[in-house]
């Protein structure tokens, strides 16, 4: 029996220092890539703004992460700490800055199974996050365009209104049997529990509200950088919704690099006085500065997450 796990375990090492090694080099890749893009612009800051930005964007990572441990305790008891169902999805995170963001779903699923979750609960549970997260931005991402775009003069925009059903895919008499099905393909077993139809609206609730907190937060720090001339929280916020949407959809992209950034630059670009130079420069540098919130967020939730004694195996 210990021979076999010990094989297992030094595979499990090597593949975490791999997939570690992997997330340092995008990651680095992408700190040099941004710098080099915004170093020589003229930013002149205004601070109680920018850390207001900051605070907010803390705040949006928070209820993230809140928000997945909650989808997790209603699909699996007992459920894991709650501090340490946060530090799993925050070190998941790291993740999506390796093509295809593949390496996240697998960290999430392997470390939650180390505190008793079973794989296919947390696949789940990824999901339902994933398809929130796609529907609500999706939703603001329709507001911008009714708003600051052409289309919005037109009667095809009740078109792009189905783009947030998304979420009806959540309810659990189609969630039910689309999960089971695929699981069957897998030769897994069935989820045990779904959300109710209840619990599925008041996620949408709360996925809304972290979704005003990134609007907010996007807007305060490039506010904060480029001066009122930039426009109010609608069209920077909800045109950061709309290029967050463009990103989950094309996962292709390390994070959303590079295609998140276009997107948003031609949303800060329907600003009047704002170049087009300029809304790239302002779209990278909010970039880095979210890379630089969300790695801090990673290190404080680790560390708080280390401190939760694991509960001893019964027997």
């Amino acid at each position: 029996m210990s021979g076999a796990a010990g094989p297992r375990t030094d595979w499990r090492r090597l593949g975490g220092l791999a997939a570690g090694l992997a997330v340092l080099a995008f990651l680095g890749y992408a700190l040099v890539d941004g710098w080099s893009k915004v170093s020589d612009y003229d930013w002149q800051l205004d601070p109680p703004l920018f850390a207001l930005g900051l605070a907010v964007l803390i705040a949006f990572y928070w209820t993230s992460g809140i928000g997945y441990g909650a989808i997790i305790e209603r699909l699996h008891q007992p459920a894991p700490p709650g501090r340490i169902t946060l530090s799993i999805w925050a070190r998941s995170l790291l993740g999506r800055y390796v093509p295809g963001s593949v390496l996240m779903v697998v960290s999430r699923v392997v470390l939650s199974a180390e505190q008793g979750v079973p794989k296919r609960v947390s696949l789940a549970a990824i999901a339902y996050e994933q398809a929130l997260s796609l529907g609500v931005a999706a939703s603001g991402a329709v507001a911008f365009v009714a708003l600051y775009s052409d289309l919005g003069q037109g009667g095809e925009l009740w078109l792009l209104g189905l783009v947030p059903l998304v979420l009806l895919a959540l309810h659990p008499r189609v969630f039910g049997p689309a999960s089971s099905w695929a699981l069957r393909k897998a030769k897994r077993e069935p989820i045990a529990k779904l959300l109710s139809g209840g619990e599925v609206a008041a996620l949408v609730g709360w996925y809304l509200l972290i979704a005003g907190l990134l609007v907010i937060g996007i807007w305060l720090i490039v506010r904060a950088a480029a001066g009122p001339e930039i426009g109010g929280p609608g069209l920077v916020g909800l045109g950061f919704l709309l290029a967050y949407a463009v990103a989950i959809v094309l996962v292709i992209f390390p994070s959303g690099l590079g295609v998140r950034d276009g997107a948003f630059a031609l949303a800060l670009a329907q600003s009047e006085g704002v170049s087009g130079g300029v809304a790239v420069t302002l779209s990278v540098g909010v970039r880095l500065v979210l890379m630089v919130v969300e790695l801090a967020f990673v290190g404080a939730v680790v560390v708080a997450g280390r401190r939760v004694p694991r509960p001893e195996p019964d027997g």
